[in-house]
Formats: structure tokens, C-alpha cells, sequence
């Protein structure tokens, strides 16, 4: 007959007869799978004495979906948590916020006209990389969660930076929030070099479920990409040369019509 204990508690027989138990034949694995059962569970205590138990169990069911910050915010949308984050400011919601932010730096005409927007350039850049894609199928503006849908019928968000340098930390690159949107198909990313020149460097790819630094694409706030030789290596079988080659088209194309322009305005006789 043998012994159900066969070795003293904490001893390291006794440790993987009990990580067995759980399903695990890694000891190692198994106290990390317990430690975060604990944090989970004191999650899950403290969401409850914030919020109440429904929404602390909603949590639980759903926190691989949506961004942490929401949950421990107390939010289950993105419109709940941005009308939050304004209520805690001591507005009455996210979009008498806007107002004021409108009123005060007098940003309150079309963003298509106004370069000092901060919705300019985001404008400017997904209409260039908009048209190099076949019958695109635009969206109505702030189309929640992709901007225009291919031919196929592919939804497509797309997000334009310009080039971000920090002197303290001597980087450079380029930030595109994601904002764990589940809801477009494929994501298009455009890196500029800035907002006067308007040059397009790099045009990346991604599928929403592309795992991308060891999860699927849409689950991150942002993805940062930094402009290093050896850093950009990461994306190049995201970065689509052909689709760059014609925005940098459209983007001269454009440039010297504006030229032309220009002349003229200048030679009203000629």
C-alpha cells in the first residue's frame, strides 16, 4: 500500500504532487499560476467593495476583452470611462469637455481647413492612404472603431503619427494608439517625418488577430515602433513597399499641384 504522503509539506516532492493536482508538471509554472489566482482574487474583492459584486464578476467574464483601465475605473465602454476621466475633471461629460477645450483655443472650425487641429494631420493622412486602396468605401467622421472598408469588404482603421523625438531619452519614433479595438479588420499604419514636408516613410500592415510582441494586435492601448535600422526589422513582413510607393505618388502629385498653385497666385497676369 502506498502512502498519501509520501513526502513532508514543502518539500519538493510535496510541491509537484500538489502542482499535479492543478494540471501542471512544471513546478515553476504552477507557483506562477497561483500567485496569480491570488491577485486575480484580490482583484476581483476589491472591484466588489468598489462597485459591487455584478460588475466585479462582469470583470472577471471579460477582462482578457477590454482595457484594464476601464475595469478599474469602473467602466464597461470606452465612452463610459472618457466621460469619467471628464467627470473627475468637474465637467459634466466627455463632451462638454470638448466644448470648452473648443471655445477656449477657438478649434472650432472644420479640421480639413485648420493645420493647427490636432485632428489635421490624422485627417490629411488617412485621405492620402485612403486613396491608394481600389473603390474604398469611406465612413461618416468619428465611425467608431475603423475608418473605411475595402473592396472585399474588409474594415479598416488607419493611424498616421509624425516622427517623436525625446532629447532625455534619446529616442525616436513613432506611437499609434490602438485603443483595443476589436471591431476593424485590418489596421494601417503610416509613419511621417513631420507635419510641414508631409513625407511618408513607412506604411505597415496588420491583421487584428496578427500576434504582435506576444499577443494579438488589438489587444494594446498603443504600439510604440522605434526608428532604429535593427528596431524596424520587427514589422518589415508588415510593411507594404508597393502601397508606400503609391502614397509617396499622391503625396508629390499633390505637392505640385499646390506649386502650381502657388504660381499663380503669385503671377495673377501669366
Amino acid at each position: 500500500m502506498i502512502e498519501d504522503n509520501k513526502y513532508e509539506k514543502g518539500h519538493f516532492g510535496w510541491l509537484k504532487e500538489q502542482a499535479k493536482k492543478d494540471g501542471f508538471d512544471n513546478v515553476r509554472h504552477w507557483q506562477n499560476w497561483k500567485k496569480e489566482q491570488k491577485r486575480e482574487k484580490e482583484w476581483h474583492e476589491e472591484l466588489e467593495e468598489k462597485y459591487g459584486k455584478a460588475f466585479a464578476d462582469w470583470a472577471r467574464e471579460n477582462k482578457d476583452k477590454v482595457p484594464y483601465k476601464w475595469i478599474n475605473a469602473g467602466c464597461k465602454t470606452d465612452k463610459e470611462y472618457q466621460n469619467k476621466k471628464a467627470q473627475d475633471a468637474g465637467f459634466k461629460d466627455k463632451a462638454e469637455r470638448d466644448r470648452e477645450w473648443t471655445h477656449k483655443t477657438g478649434r472650432n472650425f472644420p479640421k480639413e481647413d485648420n493645420p493647427d487641429c490636432s485632428s489635421w494631420f490624422g485627417y490629411i493622412s488617412e485621405n492620402y492612404v485612403m486613396k491608394t486602396f481600389e473603390d474604398p468605401v469611406p465612413m461618416p467622421s468619428c465611425n467608431p472603431g475603423f475608418d473605411w472598408k475595402c473592396k472585399k469588404g474588409q474594415k479598416i482603421d488607419h493611424k498616421g503619427r509624425c516622427l517623436e523625438y525625446s532629447k532625455v531619452s534619446n529616442w525616436s519614433g513613432w506611437k499609434f494608439p490602438i485603443g483595443w479595438n476589436n471591431i476593424a479588420d485590418y489596421f494601417i499604419l503610416s509613419a511621417w517625418d513631420n507635419r510641414d514636408s508631409l513625407t511618408p516613410l513607412h506604411v505597415w500592415i496588420f491583421h487584428k488577430n496578427d500576434i504582435i510582441r506576444g499577443r494579438k494586435f488589438w489587444r494594446r492601448d498603443t504600439i510604440v515602433i522605434t526608428n532604429t535600422s535593427l528596431a524596424l526589422i520587427e514589422f518589415k513582413e508588415n510593411e507594404v513597399t508597393d502601397r508606400l510607393d503609391k502614397l509617396k505618388e499622391l503625396c508629390n502629385r499633390h505637392r505640385h499641384e499646390e506649386d502650381k498653385e502657388d504660381k499663380k497666385k503669385s503671377n495673377p497676369d501669366n
